[in-house]
């Protein structure tokens, strides 16, 4: 066994094999998606296969690319949404049905491992992320804590947004967000050069 290896898998992935993929596509192997395709794990083991998956994630970092990197459910196509509440947690659900599995991370599971809690609790002087990964690895499904969840509605819009051009920039916008375009408005983030 390798330094990285473990008896856990991540949706249907050994251990190595996930480690590549997130590379691939994160960027670099960090704690946070390996953490996250944990919760992933333990979330989606749980709904089983639908071909309406949808997922929440209610955090900006690391979780979203371990859900676009495993499942369909990606930014671009709508079927997953991400809220901005720093909370490292998802869900995944049937949009059909309205019901799935909320998985979060564990803090006192987390708490036990002074490794990870360094890392994720901010608890003390973290270690390089190899180690923190490594201890992650270790501990696999024991550090996610799931619930099952009914959705009141479907996150995902379905109404199509009017739109039109800004009068001050003749960029096309969604007309519901005033007479002018949100950059107009005063709320660009960038400045012409």
């Amino acid at each position: 066994m390798s330094e990285q290896s473990s008896p856990h898998g991540i949706c249907g992935l050994d251990l190595e094999a996930y480690l590549v993929r997130a590379e691939e596509f994160h960027g670099h192997v960090s704690p946070g998606v390996v953490l996250g395709g944990f919760l992933l794990d333990a979330a989606w083991g749980r709904l089983g296969d639908t071909p309406y998956l949808n997922a929440v994630v209610e955090t900006v970092v690391c979780l979203p690319d371990a859900v676009q990197m495993l499942t369909p459910c990606t930014l671009g196509n709508g079927f997953m949404q991400v809220l901005d509440w720093g909370k490292f947690a998802l869900t995944l659900y049937d949009r059909q049905s309205l019901t799935g599995y909320r998985a979060w991370a564990d803090r006192q599971a987390i708490a036990k491992v002074p490794a990870i809690a360094a890392w994720f609790l901010r608890t003390g002087e973290p270690l390089p992320k190899e180690e923190v990964v490594r201890h992650i690895a270790a501990h696999g499904p024991g550090l996610a804590r799931v619930a099952p969840v009914r959705l009141p509605q479907s996150l995902k819009p379905t109404e199509k947004v009017a739109t039109g051009p800004c009068s001050q920039c003749g960029e096309s916008y969604p007309l519901r967000l005033g007479p002018v375009c949100l950059a107009c408005q005063g709320q660009a983030y960038y400045q012409p050069a």
